[in-house]
């Protein structure tokens, strides 16, 4: 997994400094191993996970999506994207430069969603006509985690006149019109949680692999 250690080492960061900042006489040194350690003991985690899991996503997507699956090395996600016809003017998805480097910002969407297990069993989904609005996506990433991030947000985002690489799936980003379906490694969804909350009143258990289907309606600035 590419630049792993990177984005954990960010994520660490914040715990470990939110959790010290009201300390008097803060070993740095020590908070940096700790931060250190931290990210290499996930970092195997998550490794173990994907040699486990790995096998089964791709047997997946290879028997639902045949010859249309497609496969992100960068992450382990498999795909299978249907691109909308129309040729209007896409999204623009912006970013910034923050403290611990480049980072997406956020954007609002309306689009219709299926969560699924692996044998078909739906756990979560829109209401049947009536397509799920987010304002800010955020509220959808804190339940559904980052798999959403990459599947909505482009391969490369330009910010402040330099093309800086992220992880998402299609070139452009998930556009009005596109519909696309994954399924990620655990760690990615709902990782070590299980999920009760959705719509179906099944129970996903925790470090299973589910499959998402996003059929996005329309994309914009967060509102």
């Amino acid at each position: 997994m590419k630049n792993i250690t990177k984005f954990l080492m960010a994520f660490l960061c914040l715990g470990m400094i939110f959790a010290s900042c009201n300390k008097d006489n803060i070993d740095y040194d020590e908070l940096n191993r700790q931060q250190i350690e931290a990210a290499r003991k996930e970092k195997a985690r998550r490794d173990s996970l994907l040699r486990i899991q790995a096998p089964q996503l791709e047997q997946y997507a290879k028997t639902k999506w045949g010859s249309d699956a497609k496969y992100s090395d960068s992450t382990g996600i498999w795909y299978k994207v249907e691109l909308a016809p129309s040729t209007e003017t896409p999204y623009a998805y912006t970013g910034t430069i923050g403290y611990y480097g480049p980072a997406a910002n956020a954007w609002s969407a309306t689009f219709n969603f299926k969560g699924e297990l692996m044998n078909g069993t739906v756990f979560d989904k829109n209401t049947d006509g009536v397509p799920k609005v987010y304002d800010d996506i955020r509220n959808a990433i804190k339940v559904y985690n980052t798999a959403w991030v990459q599947a909505f947000i482009p391969t490369i985002i330009n910010i402040q006149g330099q093309d800086v690489r992220f992880e998402g799936l299609l070139p452009k980003g998930l556009q009005k019109g596109d519909k696309i379906s994954f399924i990620s490694p655990s760690y990615y969804t709902f990782d070590q949680t299980e999920y009760t909350a959705g719509s179906e009143k099944v129970t996903v258990p925790k470090n299973t692999p589910v499959v998402y289907t996003i059929d996005l309606k329309a994309v914009g600035a967060v509102k």
